[in-house]
């Protein structure tokens, strides 16, 4: 059962974006939150590719889906590459 795209609260990290309230940039990105088959959830950020997060709770799967993005914005910028924005954010 797959929930519909929800905006998690901004993630903060990498090069481009808005200023956060530390200095740090702001991005907001859909994530997909799925029950997993064997118990607990999946989540998926689609606009990152290979990011996903799991966890035996709804919570934990977003505590973890954060850290995922984080650390995937953190990658691209780290490396020169331009941080992928969300469609769904850019469509507005």
């Amino acid at each position: 059962m797959r929930s519909a795209g929800s905006a998690l609260e901004d993630i903060e990290g990498g090069a481009a974006g808005k200023r956060g309230v530390r200095g740090m940039k702001k991005y907001t990105y859909t994530v997909l939150l799925e029950r997993a088959e064997k118990g607990g959830y999946r989540a998926f950020c689609p606009a990152l590719t290979g990011c996903r997060a799991y966890g035996d709770t709804k919570k934990e799967a977003i505590q973890n889906i954060k850290l995922s993005i984080r650390y995937r914005v953190d990658e691209y910028a780290a490396n020169g590459k331009a941080i992928p924005v969300d469609c769904d954010q850019s469509m507005q």
